[in-house]
């Protein structure tokens, strides 16, 4: 009482300056940082760890008034967290009891996580190869069908995507690598995958679904922007619809996109806002961390290449090759396409069509991409720990003929200041896994 009276009377920034001192002296004497407050057993006293992560990540039902024929459904993204991997950075993982990090008890946790959220697409990041067979056995147990790609050199885990076999058809696969050999932006063996799903009941209401692992290095924004460059002109080519004219112009058309991942990718960063906004304009930002430039920066400017030409890629996230095979067709799509992409992949046979000559607009400092994403998640949730509780796994949508019914909470900062390292005894990974229900607006 005596305290609260006393910060009654103090000016307002002083009110804050007692606040965090009071804040950083409790940080201390619990042990270093939030994470760390719980002791290593990852227990606290009378504490029901399963209840409270259930309360702080509800359902959340957004409101649909859609009268249409709806086709709902649901769509999980989780990086599992790679043995391999945490055994490697075993130092990250100090604060956890050593049996919640062996993969014999964290592969049961995280099965009976699957079984509970039952989503109908399921979008993985870090599943370890040699693990591989444990996951499709499991869900195709489950009901499911997959489509797996590793990490490019001698990289131990990559992504991959399940869907119920029941519930959709595969049109279409397309895995992306994001090294590019002799383009020294693009020399990092982060990968992705494209699909292109129908409903079973109706074949034409195809959509996309797409997951990636963007590279992690904290400095290195200027890889990430590329990364994302090479993966939505993929996503580009394997959901255009053909086009339709807006006032004498023609205008593409695309099927609905779910883009999922852990992103590596705060909120309000130039990569996260190219996503959300469809525009960038990089030229003046520092490299390699995208930072506004100032009187005060030493760091390079970015310049108005991106990627070499070479490769292809338009500025506004396209294959110039592809635009061309539209023209030549009636602006419909070919269902050879790849074969004029510009884009280096490991497992693609040496049939490429010969490169036609193409006059498209690169190199001007700025980047652009044709969908309206929006983020199922706002930018005070919390979906790992990296340094401090933070945001860098998303699902983004397309809200053409999509619509989000429903999604499952993450948890705020506040929220997550008594869950006790990650991995631990009811989460199986270091991040969190995200959900959400999708209305699909079939006609």
């Amino acid at each position: 009482m005596t305290l609260l009276l006393f910060l009654c009377i103090l000016p307002k920034y002083l009110i804050n300056y007692v606040y965090w001192i009071i804040y950083i002296q409790s940080l201390v004497f619990s042990g270093g940082h939030p994470q760390q407050s719980c002791s290593k057993n990852g227990y606290y006293s009378n504490f029901n760890l399963k209840n409270y992560m259930n309360y702080i990540r509800p359902f959340v039902h957004v409101k649909n008034d859609a009268k249409n024929k709806l086709f709902d459904f649901s769509v999980l993204s989780y990086n599992v967290l790679a043995q391999d991997l945490l055994e490697k950075n075993a130092f990250l993982y100090d604060w956890s009891n050593v049996k919640v990090l062996n993969w014999d008890f964290r592969k049961n946790l995280l099965l009976n996580e699957i079984k509970e959220i039952n989503a109908d697409i399921i979008c993985f990041q870090e599943v370890q190869e040699s693990h591989l067979n444990w996951f499709s056995y499991n869900l195709s147990n489950l009901g499911y069908n997959g489509v797996y790609k590793k990490r490019t050199h001698d990289h131990c885990d990559g992504c991959a995507i399940y869907y119920r076999n029941n519930k959709f058809i595969l049109k279409e696969k397309v895995t992306v690598e994001y090294n590019q050999p002799g383009v020294n932006i693009l020399d990092r063996h982060n990968v992705g995958i494209v699909l292109r799903l129908s409903p079973r009941h109706n074949d034409e209401a195809s959509f996309v679904v797409s997951t990636t692992h963007i590279l992690y290095n904290k400095k290195r924004h200027d890889v990430k922007l590329a990364q994302v460059h090479l993966l939505l002109a993929e996503i580009e080519r394997v959901s255009y619809k053909g086009e339709k004219k807006v006032d004498d112009t023609n205008v593409p058309v695309y099927y609905p996109i779910i883009l999922t991942g852990d992103f590596n990718l705060e909120p309000n960063t130039a990569v996260y806002d190219f996503l959300i906004n469809g525009t960038l304009y990089y030229s003046n930002l520092q490299r390699p961390t995208l930072w506004s430039l100032n009187y005060q920066s030493t760091r390079p400017s970015m310049g108005n290449e991106l990627i070499p030409k070479s490769l292809g890629i338009t500025e506004n996230s396209q294959h110039a090759n592809i635009l061309d095979l539209r023209k030549t067709n009636n602006h419909k799509r070919q269902t050879n396409d790849s074969l004029y992409s510009e884009l280096y992949h490991s497992e693609r046979k040496n049939n490429q069509v010969p490169t036609q000559s193409s006059d498209f607009k690169c190199g001007t400092g700025n980047i652009y991409h044709n969908f309206k994403f929006s983020s199922v998640y706002n930018n005070t949730s919390c979906s790992t720990y990296h340094d401090r509780w933070t945001i860098v796994d998303y699902i983004f949508y397309t809200n053409t003929d999509i619509n989000l019914r429903t999604y499952m909470k993450l948890p705020n900062i506040a929220e997550c200041q008594r869950i006790p390292a990650m991995p631990n005894r009811v989460c199986p990974s270091d991040h969190m896994p995200l959900f959400a229900i999708f209305n699909y607006l079939i006609d």
